[in-house]
């Protein structure tokens, strides 16, 4: 992988360099720096540099040696220490609101859920949820929290940390990161929640096999992002990829996002529940049964494969409570199938974080900035 590094200064040369490294680790495990030279590119005596700052921090580890590279020589394999760093993962969206305090790898040590509570003052809700990560943390006095990142419905700037526009939650700007950090006494970082998710899928999950994939989120609303030549795709008004807000019927009813006739109206939670009552749980049963929530999923089919036939991604991988059963994932292949037959379920992939997926993306969100920055204490 030969790095471009025109136009950077030395600050930034180093730490797309330090990504560079650490990326490959985190898609491939225990290597040996002669490997991590030949895998980015980048010189023995530059990865010998950045290992041994990173080995210094206990950023990374020695494992010990493997076979031999040459007569009389062994590999000693590094890796990333997962454990050398904990934060408060967080999520936010209109039903509810997920804190875990989680390592490097996603493992937490506890999970939190509780109604997001949409009357109240952003201010309000984000001392609450201060206050509640740092109660949880009471428990763990011996784990390095070493800081906090948030994934939260709708526009986020995340270079100012701040929520734009959370559809559903506030309708004004909301400076997240400035008021968590006063709370928190820790550096803070925050996302899309779907470009988290997506992030995730790049760093741990099936986006590691792939260059490019698109994530689509269905559950409440419905969400995607795109990760396209390993890099997180957002256009130039951080609205890339929203396959919710795809305008679908020109006389359709207002949006949360303030425009008309979006794809959201028709195969939301709460517009498919007009059709008949069911739960994410009861899905399955309701659509094999109710016409009129077959005619929605199909809407929503056709949306994919435009959106497939647009942007061209290796994979298309599903997530969101309303994907959870097999029997709708199945229903809507078939559907996109009949569109495109070359859409199949080697095509469209269910995630494989369905146990983390309400905090895994704030995880990455954190090891995509704090990790590869390493400046944290």
């Amino acid at each position: 992988m030969e790095i471009d590094r025109s136009g950077m200064n030395m600050e930034q040369v180093k730490r797309k360099n330090r990504s560079a490294i650490l990326n490959h680790l985190m898609e491939y495990g225990p290597v040996s720096r002669k490997e991590l030279s030949e895998a980015t590119g980048l010189t023995p005596a530059a990865v010998t540099q950045i290992c041994n700052s990173l080995l210094e921090k206990k950023l990374l580890m020695e494992l010990g040696t493997a076979e031999s590279e040459g007569v009389g020589r062994k590999k000693v394999l590094i890796d990333i220490d997962y454990e050398y760093a904990y934060l408060y993962a967080i999520n936010i969206e209109p039903e509810s609101v997920v804190i875990a305090i989680s390592n490097l790898k996603g493992d937490a040590k506890a999970t939190r859920t509780f109604p997001c509570d949409t009357t109240s003052r952003p201010e309000v809700m984000l001392h609450e949820i201060a206050k509640t990560a740092m109660e949880m943390s009471l428990n763990f006095d011996d784990l390095p929290i070493r800081g906090a990142a948030v994934g939260i419905s709708g526009i986020v700037d995340k270079t100012r940390g701040v929520s734009v526009h959370a559809y559903g939650i506030w309708d004004e700007e909301v400076p997240v990161k400035k008021i968590l950090e006063e709370k928190l006494a820790l550096p803070v970082w925050i996302e899309n929640n779907v470009n988290a998710l997506a992030l995730a899928e790049k760093l741990y999950g099936k986006g590691q096999e792939t260059d490019s994939i698109m994530l689509i989120k269905w559950g409440p609303g419905v969400g995607g992002s795109l990760i396209l030549n390993e890099k997180l795709y957002e256009g130039t008004d951080r609205k890339a990829a929203e396959l919710g807000h795809y305008i679908v019927d020109k006389d359709g009813e207002l949006c949360s996002c303030g425009r008309r006739g979006c794809l959201q109206t028709k195969v939301s939670y709460s517009a498919l529940n007009k059709i008949t009552p069911f739960t994410p749980k009861t899905f399955g049963e309701a659509l094999a049964k109710e016409e009129k929530l077959k005619d929605a999923m199909d809407l929503f089919a056709r949306s994919i494969v435009n959106a497939i036939t647009i942007v061209s991604p290796d994979f298309v991988i599903l997530c969101g409570s309303l994907f959870q059963q097999e029997t709708v994932r199945k229903e809507l292949v078939k559907m996109c199938k009949y569109y495109d037959e070359t859409i199949d379920e080697n095509k469209i992939l269910y995630t494989g974080f369905k146990e983390k997926e309400y905090y895994i993306g704030a995880v990455a969100i954190f090891v995509q900035n704090a990790m590869y920055y390493t400046n944290l204490s």
